[in-house]
């Protein structure tokens, strides 16, 4: 390690109670309960640092307050950063519209990325939405947004739906 490494630590709670919790509650219960600390967070949320803002149905926001360990060499955030973000917050507005037992993978995925997010940008909001709801697949976009409103990037997703 060279003098100028940085650390970071963090933690993250045991993710079976959510993942359980979706074999006898709907997408969106799920969601406030973890919005409000009744279930943990998953770990990739956690390692991210992204923090669900709100959840309703069809819809989802989280924020990510930027930090070093989110820059690339160049000194903006990575893309791969911002995609998950975009990808968290769609599956997260595809999972408040499925019923108990229901759940998705992400099939498909793709981001624009419209300007650099900087860390002197200030924190990032990143707002889903579900634009279509059939029984095999949903679609859903998302925007991220800097501190200032301007958009940093653009997303959309086809989730597969996985019934019982």
């Amino acid at each position: 390690m060279s003098i100028d490494t940085r650390q970071r630590t963090y933690g993250w709670d045991d993710p079976a109670p959510t993942a359980l919790a979706g074999l006898d509650r709907d997408g969106l219960s799920i969601l406030r309960a973890i919005g409000a600390g009744e279930l943990p967070v998953p770990p990739a949320v956690r390692t991210l640092g992204l923090e669900p803002i709100a959840a309703d149905p069809g819809r989802a926001s989280f924020r990510l307050d930027v930090g070093e360990y989110h820059l690339n060499p160049f000194g903006i955030v990575h893309g791969g950063v911002l995609a998950a973000m975009v990808d968290t917050a769609m599956g997260c507005a595809v999972h408040s519209m499925l019923p108990v037992g229901v759940g998705y993978v992400t099939g498909e995925l793709n981001v624009r990325f419209l300007r650099p997010a900087l860390v002197s940008g200030g924190p990032l909001i990143c707002t889903a939405e579900v634009d279509h709801e059939g029984r095999t697949t949903m679609v859903a976009s998302a925007r991220i947004v800097d501190a200032d409103g301007r958009v940093i990037a653009l997303a959309g997703s086809t989730c597969l739906m996985r019934r019982p």
